[in-house]
C-alpha cells in the first residue's frame, strides 16, 4: 500500500510547487495546473489519448473476440497460431514498436509502402501526416496486446456450457443470434474486465511513440504521458511540478472513464455476495 501512497502523496504536493532536480520545491499553489489547463498542446494531448484509449479498445476486443471464436473451433495447427501470435507479447514494448515502424519506413525497406505504392500509385507519409501516424500508432498497439485479448476470451469460451447453446440451437437461434444473446451475455463481466485494462492501457501510452511518432507534437500524436515527460524530464525542462500536476489532472480523467465500469463490477459482486 504504501508503494502506491508514498508516490501519490507526493505528487499532490509537487503539483502545488515548482520543483528542479536536486533542489527543495517552491510553493507556488496553482500556478502548475492553470499553467497546464490554458496549454493547447495539452488539451490536444487528452483528447488524443482518451481518443486513442477508446477507439484502441473497441478495435483489439473486436479482433480479440473474432480470433479467440476462430480458435475455439479450430482442430488443427492451434498450437503453431497461438505461438505466432504471441510473438509480440513477449517483445519488449519499445522493440518490438521500432520493427514493426520499419514495415512503414522506406530506409528500412518499407514494404507496407511498397505494396500500397505498387497498387495505388500513392506514397502515405507514415511518420509526417497526422491521420496516417495515428493509424500506425493504433496498428503498432493492437498488434502488441492482441494476443492477451485472444487468450482470455479463448479460456472463456472453453468454460461456457454447451447445454446452453445446445438448448438455444434447439430453439431455432443461429449462430449470430447464439453469439449475441447466449455467449456474449456470459462474458459479460470478462468483456468489462478487458475493456478496463484497455482503457488504462491506452491511457498509458508513451514508450511505443518514440520510434512510431518521432515527431509527436507536430502531427498531434502526444500523448499525455509523452507531454509530462518532456516537461518534467528533458534536459530544457525538468520541471517536476509541472509533471506531477498532468498526473494527477489525468488520475482524474482515469476514474471518471473507467468509474462507469468499476461500478458494474461492484454491483454483480454485491448480488453475487
Amino acid at each position: 500500500m504504501a508503494l502506491l501512497a508514498v508516490p501519490l502523496v507526493y505528487s499532490i504536493v509537487w503539483s502545488f510547487q515548482s520543483v528542479q532536480y536536486g533542489m527543495p520545491g517552491e510553493w507556488i499553489g496553482l500556478d502548475n495546473y492553470t499553467r497546464v489547463l490554458t496549454d493547447q498542446t495539452f488539451h490536444t494531448a487528452v483528447i488524443f489519448t482518451v481518443g486513442f484509449a477508446l477507439v484502441h479498445t473497441g478495435v483489439v476486443m473486436a479482433l480479440g473476440y473474432g480470433l479467440a471464436l476462430l480458435l475455439h473451433r479450430a482442430r488443427r495447427g492451434k498450437s503453431m497460431f497461438l505461438g505466432i501470435l504471441l510473438t509480440p507479447y513477449v517483445i519488449p514494448a519499445v522493440i518490438g514498436a521500432t520493427a514493426f515502424s520499419w514495415l512503414f519506413d522506406d530506409s528500412f525497406g518499407g514494404l507496407v509502402n511498397v505494396a500500397i505504392d505498387s497498387v495505388t500509385g500513392q506514397t502515405v507519409q507514415w511518420f509526417t501526416s497526422t491521420w496516417p501516424n495515428r493509424t500506425l500508432v493504433l496498428m503498432a498497439a493492437t498488434w502488441a496486446s492482441l494476443p492477451f485479448m485472444m487468450l482470455v476470451f479463448l479460456g472463456a469460451l472453453k468454460g461456457i456450457p454447451g447445454e446452453q447453446l445446445e438448448a438455444a440451437t434447439i430453439d431455432g437461434a443461429n449462430w449470430w443470434q447464439r453469439q449475441w444473446y447466449v455467449v456474449i451475455p456470459m462474458l459479460g463481466p470478462m468483456f468489462r474486465f478487458l475493456a478496463l485494462t484497455s482503457i488504462m492501457g491506452g491511457l498509458g501510452l508513451f514508450d511505443a511513440l518514440i520510434p512510431l511518432a518521432p515527431n509527436a507534437q507536430a502531427v498531434g500524436t502526444q500523448s499525455v504521458n509523452l507531454y509530462v515527460f518532456q516537461n518534467a524530464f528533458a534536459r530544457d525542462q525538468q520541471n517536476l511540478g509541472l509533471g506531477s500536476a498532468v498526473n494527477i489532472l489525468m488520475l482524474l480523467v482515469m476514474f471518471t472513464l473507467i468509474a462507469p465500469f468499476v461500478r458494474q463490477v461492484y454491483r454483480e459482486v454485491k448480488e453475487g455476495s
